[in-house]
Order: C-alpha cells, then structure tokens, then sequence
C-alpha cells in the first residue's frame, strides 16, 4: 500500500496511511514518515498491532527511548515503557481514581534536557471521552503582535518540577530525584533544530518565574500567553481508537488529556519518550 499522507487541521497534525509500525521501516518511508511528524508536529498512525517490545522498537526509528521517571507505571521488562490507564490512582494522597495530564503542558520541561518526542500506543479505548488534545507553538508565535515578539525575544523562564502557579499537584518525588532536577531556565521562544522555527515553550505545571521580571510582570506575562495559546485556530483533538500510534514534538507542540470517559469502560495506552537536546534560546 503506498504512502498516503491527510493533514488533520489547519496548523497541527497528520495522518499517514499504509504504514505497519510492527516492521522497520525502510529508508525512504522512514525520512516521509518522519519529515510528515516535524512538519506537522503530532504524527497519527491507525490500525496498528503491537506488543510492548514493537511499540519500543517503533519508538528508536525516530530517536533513544529514555527510562520513565516514574517505576511504579512501568510495564514489565520495558525499562522505557510506561502505561496511562482509567484505574491510576493519587498513590501519595486520597487513593482516589485520577486522570493524568488534564492541563496544558508539554513534557518535563523541568529537566536540563527534556524529551524531544512522547509516543503513545492505543490498546483499550472507551467508546466516547478520553481525548488528548495538542496547540501548535509555532502558530501561536508567530500570531504574536511584533510588540510581543520583541518583548520576549531572548527572554527566558525558571521551569521547576511543580510551579507555585500549577493547575494541579503532581507525584511526589524521592530526595534523589529532586536533587538531580532542581529546575532550570528554559527560553520562552525557542528553535526546533529539525525545522530552524521558532516556537513558544510555556508550560502551566512547570514556570514559575520570567528572568528580569517581578512576580507579577511573570504572572501577567506568563498568563497572557497561555490564554493566547489556549485558541481552537491553533488547535488538533485527537479522538482515541485500538491501534492509534501518536507521536508528538514537545519542542513545538503543548498537549493535554482529557475525561469524559465512563469510568465503568477501561482506558490503557502505552507511552514512550524520546531523549531531546539542549533547548536553543531563539534568536
């Protein structure tokens, strides 16, 4: 079956057809398939069948699976394998049921280096709700007023793994792993080395403060632009099925998760990450 690519909307995402994730992909459909993902930022593959190892071995066609942060949601003997499932619970608090990811954000931007690319795996889908929304950073730049632009231009903001402004609580971590990840200054505009385009990088759960502004310049600063982000014009929902493949760029895109599912019906997805690099503070 040839190659067969079918944009999504108007500034994020894209489907390719007459592929099989199950099988190296040759040279030639490897660059397409891959040219298709930053181009377009979130990658959508359908109808695919995978195991765990298939789906990790999918994952280093397009760069290095890192070990998940988080031990107790790994799959067994897939040290880069994590799952996402309706039965996650708040293990460090009330026991209760939760759904991970329900704010806009884009993976551990807290990190020196955070991840380049998250893939998730579809395996048990509810019959409606669950949806995983992705904001195309580059669109949402590059609708900023000039005035905007210069005033951020070389700007950048302290990431830390739960910002006093965060929408929600995160997990709770060891001593370790906060003391190897303290938080770290990342650019509020930064250069995809893929692509040579500037995009914002925010993320609600993380900022917590711009360089060189007070507590409530960052705040008004820091807010103003995500409710600029938050545009249906720059937007992609993805409705979940059995076998979708989504491969995102976290250097371009925010994405957040979604409810609305009956929670009697079983949601479980596989999810891999992809070591990133250094973010380049556009110029």
């Amino acid at each position: 079956m040839a190659l067969e690519i079918k944009k999504l909307a108007d500034h994020v995402g894209v489907e390719v057809k007459g592929v099989d994730a199950s099988k190296p992909f040759d040279e030639e459909t490897l660059k397409t398939v891959y040219k298709a993902w930053v181009d377009h930022s979130v990658l959508v593959l359908k109808g695919q069948d995978l195991t765990p190892q298939q789906f990790v071995e999918f994952s280093r066609q397009f760069g290095k699976p890192i070990e998940q942060n988080l031990k107790h949601l790994n799959v067994d003997g897939c040290p880069e394998l994590a799952f996402i499932s309706s039965e996650d619970r708040d293990i460090h608090g009330t026991g209760k049921r939760i759904v991970r990811g329900t704010s806009w954000h884009t993976d551990h931007s807290y990190a020196d280096i955070p991840p380049k690319a998250t893939m998730l795996y579809g395996i048990d889908i509810p019959s409606k709700g669950g949806d995983t929304q992705f904001v195309n950073m580059y669109a949402a730049y590059d609708a900023l007023s000039e005035d905007m632009k210069s005033f951020i231009k070389g700007r950048r903001v302290l990431h830390v793994y739960q910002a006093s402004r965060a929408p929600r609580k995160m997990g709770v971590r060891t001593k370790d792993q906060e003391e190897s990840s303290p938080g770290t200054w990342q650019p509020l505009v930064r250069q995809n080395p893929d692509t040579g385009r500037k995009a914002l990088y925010l993320n609600a759960m993380r900022m917590e403060e711009v360089e060189g502004l007070s507590e409530k310049e960052s705040t008004d600063l820091l807010n103003e632009l995500l409710v600029h982000c938050d545009q249906l014009q720059f937007q992609y929902s993805h409705k979940w099925r059995k076998g979708d493949v989504l491969i995102w760029d976290n250097r371009a895109t925010l994405h957040q998760g979604s409810a609305g599912f009956d929670p009697s019906e079983r949601r479980y997805l596989h999810r891999v990450m992809l070591q990133g690099e250094e973010p380049v503070l556009a110029n």
